[in-house]
């Protein structure tokens, strides 16, 4: 099975690595909170698959050992010696008045309990063998592939989980990540231009009449009294993330934080204060049959008045062994085998026969009473028997019965559990629901709040375009306008240069052709010098302005391009941004839906 690093990236088609948004340190985390929330959000029956067992002593109220290491406690039973027996669950305002066998919220051993105090867990009475089921927080790391004690069927809700949380972490990063207009070329400076001036020339022939000095009146350079236009980048609002405008209920979530927690029942559940006992069934006893009836043997004449015992050893002759039943046998044989005295013996046959005829009969008279009394004693174990069977029956019955209120008790109390768990699901998930609900509302309003920043931002960095050009137009209107009427200056100075350089011959012509001449030629060299002079500094002048128009022809070019570069960015930021966006929802759908097909199992 792919891991859960490779099942985000392939639901979100984000690459996680070390340094990535998320990283994979990030991502583990928002793995192990959705594996949390996942299993709060499960029904009890399936809770039971996320919960482990482990053992504890249960020790006297205040000394409580246990610490728990989440807040859910499925069940917990104590060891009565024989079995486990269920543990109700008490307010842990009760555990002092449990030792109080008048109380009834008694415990004992049969009947223990067991409370949660300051985040320990202990039972009641103490010094028992206890073990509880208590449902774990994994910590799920991004190269897993499977969680222990998590149902099989909804482990994908947790990737899923987690592909939200990492979306969300990829749309802040998107606002960090997008970089501030800058634009790194400074406005050209203004040129410095040199002042136009001119010298008189003074007069060749200091004897000569004084001739009036040729002027030109000093062109003063071209100034612009405002500045060049400098392009100023608009703000962009501090952008805050999902969970930071989530959290600030004054201001970006009007519904404040309904975060309902970890799903736990509203009242302590009574099932575990129902106990079933197995009702007694009294001994069935069986009346005396009586005695039993013995066979007693018939008695015919002999020493041992019975033809069963022991044979011994006779003679003929003898008296008593011709009178002793137990001696005929071997008188018999000695008759024949000794005295072959056959008529002897066919009498003495005559008398064992007789015997036998009579002891037969005798037998069969003792037979005759030993059946009669078997009889009766036969019928009378028969009607005992008959007579405990009824017993049996009788108290089978009640048996049956008083398990059968006892069951429907239990049933009954189950059926009160049942309901009150389904009513703190109903009201849990009604809970649930509108958090979602808001988390869904809020995130709508955050996406609403961000976009709404990235659009004003766009319209500020057109607006601030804008007056750039416009103040620039009019920079480079004024520039043009102190430019020409430097030219204009220029050319009326050099006009003027002109009239009194023919004035300056005119008046020289009324002097000696030596001083006209001298005056002539001083004033024509020094008309020519200014003349190169002036056109030189107006040519330098010409070149530092063109210069500088092409310098602020080009900063405006770069203002211009940087900022279509930064709408382009910005642009292709905001349609990325709302891709992401589609992905979080329907993602989000996914594990709303799988939460609820959760809960209805």
């Amino acid at each position: 099975m792919a891991t859960f690093e490779a099942q985000v990236e392939a639901l979100t088609s984000l690459s996680i690595d070390g340094s990535s948004a998320p990283t994979q340190t990030e991502l583990s985390q928002f793995l192990s909170d959705g594996a949390m929330e996942v299993i709060n959000a499960m029904p009890p029956n399936l809770k039971m698959f996320c919960a482990t067992e482990d053992t504890f002593t249960s020790t006297a109220v205040g000394s409580e050992a246990e610490t728990l290491d989440s807040a859910q406690v499925l069940s917990v039973t104590r060891s009565d010696g024989t079995i486990e027996q269920p543990c109700r669950l008490i307010p842990p305002t009760l555990r002092g008045r449990v030792s109080d066998s008048d109380d009834m919220n008694a415990a004992t051993t049969t009947d223990p309990v067991y409370y949660i105090y300051n985040g320990k867990l202990n039972a009641l009475p103490a010094s028992g063998s206890c073990k509880y089921l208590e449902v774990n927080n994994p910590s799920v790391a991004y190269g897993d592939s499977a969680i222990g004690n998590f149902p099989d069927e909804y482990e994908y809700l947790v990737p899923l989980y987690a592909s939200v949380k990492s979306i969300q972490n990829k749309l802040g990063s998107l606002g960090e990540g997008l970089s501030a207009l800058n634009i790194t070329d400074s406005a050209p400076s203004i040129p410095s231009l040199a002042t136009v001036s001119y010298s008189n020339a003074s007069n060749a022939d200091a004897s000569a009449s004084s001739v009036g000095a040729i002027t030109v009146s000093n062109v003063s350079v071209a100034s612009v009294s405002s500045s060049a236009p400098t392009y100023t980048k608009p703000t962009l609002t501090t952008r805050s993330s999902f969970e930071d405008f989530f959290s600030t209920s004054e201001d970006g979530n009007p519904f404040g934080d309904s975060d309902p927690g970890v799903f736990s029942l509203s009242s302590p559940p009574t099932l575990n204060t129902a106990s079933f006992t197995v009702p007694a069934i009294s001994a069935i006893t069986i009346d005396s049959f009586g005695t039993a009836p013995v066979y007693t043997a018939p008695k015919v004449a002999g020493a041992t008045e019975e033809l069963t015992a022991t044979i011994t050893a006779g003679a003929k002759a003898n008296a008593g062994d011709q009178t002793d039943v137990t001696d005929w046998w071997d008188v018999l044989a000695d008759m024949i085998e000794t005295d072959e005295d056959t008529e002897l013996a066919g009498a003495q046959l005559q008398k064992i026969n007789s015997y036998i005829s009579a002891y037969q009969a005798a037998l069969q008279n003792q037979l005759n009473i030993f059946n009669d009394a078997n009889v009766e004693y036969q019928a009378t174990i028969k009607k005992e028997i008959e007579q405990s069977r009824l017993d049996a029956t009788d108290a089978q019955q009640e048996a049956s019965l008083k398990l059968q209120k006892e069951v429907q008790e239990y049933q009954a109390k189950v059926s009160e559990y049942q309901a009150e768990v389904n009513a703190d699901v109903q009201v849990y998930s009604k809970k649930l629901d509108r958090y979602q609900s808001e988390v869904n509302t809020a995130f709508q309003a955050w996406s609403k709040t961000e976009s709404d920043n990235l659009q004003q931002y766009q319209i500020d960095i057109q607006n601030e375009l804008n007056e750039f050009n416009k103040e620039n137009a009019l920079y480079q209107a004024t520039v043009r306008a102190a430019l020409d009427k430097h030219q204009t200056d220029l050319q009326i100075s050099l006009n003027q240069a002109r009239i009194n350089a023919e004035d300056a011959k005119q008046e020289a012509s009324q002097i000696t052709d030596v001083d006209k001449f001298n005056k002539a030629q001083d004033q024509a060299l020094s008309l020519a010098n200014a003349a190169k002079t002036i056109e030189g500094v107006i040519a330098n002048n010409s070149d530092l302005i063109q210069k500088f128009n092409g310098e602020l022809n080009k900063y405006s070019a770069l203002v211009n391009k940087g900022v279509q570069q930064y709408q382009l960015n910005l642009q292709n930021s905001t349609a990325e941004y709302g891709w992401w966006e589609k992905q979080q929802l329907k993602l989000q759908a996914d594990y709303d839906k799988g939460i609820q097909m959760m809960r209805g199992a």
